[in-house]
């Protein structure tokens, strides 16, 4: 077989650098795929959860057929359509998918904001009273199909699906018909030694549309040199030329973009619950990316213009014409998305096995870890960048409902059944002197559910049970309907029992252990004092 025509060929392997590559290239495989396992087992964790499993993973394999690409090329003979469609597919949908993580931390940090805003104890308080909250239901619904329907699922998969045909399209109009056959001039099968038309003597005629397209299509430099070096027709180079158009075109706007977001995290008051956290994923990565794709295209302007040897085309051979910094920045990208996230859930992991059997790890302490209104505003914290603050809603306005409770009891017994509407004057005016959600001794969930207390009740159950509710917890259906069935048929002042013992069960998972990590000492100081 002639060696031009095979499909792969190792090159460069004698040499320094091409020995360095192969290492290289070895390190990236195991880098990218022992992190991808993991990460697949990690996936039902919350430090991965925060992250959105689908677009890490996606973005994740995404990034790892990019940056291999850019990397192998190196010293393998590599098909000139493999690199094209690593650099406009896989290298966009790599980028696509960062993006929408950035996106989503930046509206379900705002949301979650405007939760605790919205519905805090005494707005709670209000808008039971006043049966308003219907306005901040529908700004939270758009809000959540927006980043969990819109983002994640139309637009990801409508513009992949876009970028997908567009590549196709300008792809098969290389095709060109050679003895009676139709072939790809950018074909699947036939290697070219990329290497050595990356620094080879017709690196002065490459052009900017087709060479090191942005983005990380390290091989397209030697595409593009190849083709012009065979002498091709020019109609036939036009069509290559254009075909670059694609990433050439993806890498500005991903410049613009990264740039847009680096200044909204630079601005904004996101903040990590742990150190090297998600907004330092997206903060960092902005700003790297944006970096790499700006230092490309001025290294790409340099070398199309005439001069003499400088120290700027000493780095740019250095980088092999810019593919290296596409190989740093997917590495980087890979290590704050994927790596150091799998090793704080595989720490994590570890700090629960080895304080299980503390006292401060138990639900009996969360418990007084609830009780404590300080602590409780250092959870809603982390709930806020975890972006589950709901449960810790939950719990403040289910301890409200129980001081309504105590309070209406009280005076039910005091006046009696005939002054109704005094009740709730009362009740308003006393609600915040009581200091705890119940008295465990006098509590009674069964006891029934006093008529002025209904209004509180009814909001209570369309805010936080309601499945379309503004601020809905992630508890069982059956509670749910059980919920729902009770309050048509017998309701009680325990109604919500049920799903609070869920909704704590679910911080006690979530949560706590990372109030845990940043405050175990603290917290145990706070048990030995209790």
């Amino acid at each position: 077989m002639d060696e031009s025509k095979s499909f792969l060929k190792f090159i460069n392997l004698e040499t320094k650098s091409g020995k360095a590559f192969l290492a290289l290239n070895i390190f990236l495989i195991l880098f990218y795929i022992v992190s991808l396992v993991w990460l697949v087992k990690y996936k039902d964790w919350y430090i991965i959860k925060q992250r959105n499993f689908k677009l890490t993973f996606v973005g994740g394999i995404a990034n790892f057929i990019s940056t291999l690409s850019n990397s192998v090329t190196q010293i393998l003979m590599f098909p000139c359509a493999f690199s094209y469609y690593s650099a406009t597919i896989a290298t966009v949908i790599s980028q696509i998918c960062f993006i929408a993580r950035a996106l989503r931390l930046i509206f379900l940090y705002k949301l979650n904001i405007f939760k605790v805003t919205e519905l805090s104890q005494k707005k709670f308080i209000q808008n039971s009273k006043n049966a308003a909250i219907i306005e901040p239901n529908i700004y939270y619904k758009s809000i959540y199909k927006l980043v969990d329907k819109r983002i994640v699922q139309y637009f990801i998969i409508g513009l992949i699906a876009f970028i997908t045909i567009i590549s196709g399209a300008m792809h098969a109009r290389t095709i060109e018909k050679v003895d009676g056959h139709y072939t790809y001039q950018c074909s699947f099968t036939e290697a070219i030694n990329i290497n050595e038309k990356i620094t080879g003597p017709n690196k002065s005629q490459m052009t900017p549309y087709g060479p090191e397209a942005p983005g990380g299509p390290g091989a397209l430099a030697g595409q593009g040199g190849s083709m012009e070096g065979a002498g091709g027709p020019p109609a036939y180079l036009r069509l290559i030329k254009q075909m670059f158009y694609i990433p050439v075109i993806a890498g500005s706007v991903f410049i613009v973009i990264n740039i847009i977001l680096f200044i909204t995290f630079a601005l904004t008051n996101i903040k990590d619950d742990q150190k090297l956290g998600i907004k330092f994923d997206c903060f960092s990565n902005s700003f790297v990316t944006a970096i790499t794709q700006i230092i490309y295209f001025f290294l790409q302007f340099h070398r199309n213009k005439t001069h003499q040897p400088n120290y700027i085309d000493d780095f740019d051979n250095f980088t092999k014409n810019g593919i290296l910094l596409f190989i740093i920045n997917g590495v980087y990208l890979h290590l704050t998305s994927v790596v150091i996230p799998v090793i704080k859930c595989i720490k994590a992991q570890r700090l629960n096995k080895k304080y299980e059997k503390e006292p401060t790890n138990t639900m009996q302490y969360f418990y007084k870890i609830l009780n404590s209104q300080n602590l409780v505003e250092e959870l809603k914290e982390i709930a806020i960048q975890e972006f589950v603050v709901e449960n810790v809603l939950f719990w403040e306005n289910y301890c409200l409902l129980q001081k309504l409770v105590s309070r209406a009891k009280q005076r039910q017994e005091i006046i009696g059944e005939s002054s109704g509407s005094h009740h709730q004057k009362i009740l308003l005016q006393d609600i915040y002197s009581q200091n705890s959600s119940h008295d465990d001794d006098s509590y009674d969930p069964n006891y029934p559910l006093l008529p002025q207390l209904v209004p509180y009740f009814n909001a209570f159950y369309h805010t936080f049970i309601d499945i379309d509710g503004p601020a809905a917890v992630n508890i069982t259906g059956s509670t749910v309907r059980r919920i729902y069935h009770d309050f048509y048929t017998y309701p009680t002042v325990g109604i919500f029992d049920e799903a609070k013992d869920e909704v704590v069960e679910s911080m006690y998972f979530t949560i706590f252990p990372i109030l845990l990590q940043q405050n175990r000492k603290q917290l145990g100081d706070l048990y030995t004092h209790h």
